[in-house]
């Protein structure tokens, strides 16, 4: 958690706090700024620098001679980008103004819609086996537990998006694990957001081995990264996993662990289920599985395409 303290000097005295938390990259995820409008009021706005939704929550600690337009304590999703987020006002305009306030913000949907049935792809080359072990406690159902797929690999062996998105984070500049060192919290990875407000996460990638920038949309069926090592020292592997963001009693303090969801993947020959600890299963890209999210026009003129 970093502390910022901002001081200012309009027109009246004041100055304010601003709180960042779950902050992960060097820039600012979310910022929050005001600018003074020719009416003496003050508009707060937010960029939000990340590629998904997130969740900010903006209270007051002091508010002399102001209203808003809006009930505060302001908390909302705010989208990428820019955000326009509320206005207050002087009450008395000859009378001087104070106000403090500080934020807070976390990844994922207020009220996220995610879909545990959803088909994903096995993330490996079409016509490519490989062997699959579950990573959760003692085999947990609770998709509160996490909950990650171990796929056996080797190393630059290619990794395909299982569903599409958007690129939101990525770390592909470690060469740890490539060299064979054991260590933690070195791992190279790929989250993409997908369009229910969940995330899916790849790696162990090959240091450089991204192959897509953050920001980037991806389909399902797209390269997207290369295989590197491991820091538990079992050989190259894929580690793929879903997960979300869930508020409890409506508070960003509540939302900062993840909800995983056990994935339902399609394999050559088995179809869609739930893959068996152990069991080796053969990559398959059904057109069915890939165009799922693509509009159904588009879909349709997709399939109907000759083949070169």
């Amino acid at each position: 958690m970093v502390l910022k303290i901002r001081n200012i000097k309009p027109a009246s005295f004041f100055f304010c706090f601003i709180f960042y938390c779950y902050s992960l990259h060097s820039q600012r995820l979310i910022e929050v700024k005001y600018t003074q409008d020719p009416r003496g009021g003050y508009v707060f706005s937010c960029t939000n620098n990340a590629s998904c939704n997130y969740i900010l929550e903006l209270g007051f600690t002091s508010f002399d001679n102001l209203k808003c337009d809006i009930p505060l304590p302001f908390h909302a999703e705010v989208k990428p980008g820019y955000n326009r987020l509320f206005t207050i006002s002087p009450i008395d305009g000859q009378a001087a103004v104070l106000f403090k306030y500080n934020s807070q913000y976390q990844k994922g949907c207020m009220h996220p819609k995610v879909n545990p049935d959803f088909t994903y792809l096995y993330p490996i080359s079409p016509g490519k086996d490989a062997q699959v072990y579950e990573m959760s406690p003692l085999k947990s159902t609770d998709s509160s537990s996490w909950y990650v797929l171990r796929l056996k690999m080797k190393p630059g062996d290619t990794i395909y998006a299982a569903r599409k998105g958007i690129v939101n984070e990525l770390q592909d500049q470690n060469g740890a694990n490539d060299a064979g060192q054991t260590s933690l919290g070195t791992e190279n990875f790929i989250e993409i957001a997908q369009a229910d407000c969940s995330f899916a996460r790849y790696g162990i990638l090959k240091k450089n081995g991204a192959l897509v920038k953050t920001g980037q949309a991806v389909n399902a069926g797209q390269p997207i990264g290369l295989v590197g090592g491991d820091p538990f020292g079992r050989g190259s592997d894929i580690r793929f996993s879903v997960y979300y963001f869930q508020e409890e009693n409506g508070s960003v303090y509540q939302t900062s662990v993840p909800h995983y969801i056990i994935t339902q993947i399609w394999t050559k020959n088995n179809g869609k289920g739930k893959l068996k600890h152990g069991a080796i299963y053969i990559s398959e890209f059904p057109l069915a599985v890939l165009n799922q999210e693509m509009p159904a026009k588009k879909a349709k003129a997709k399939s109907l395409k000759p083949k070169a």
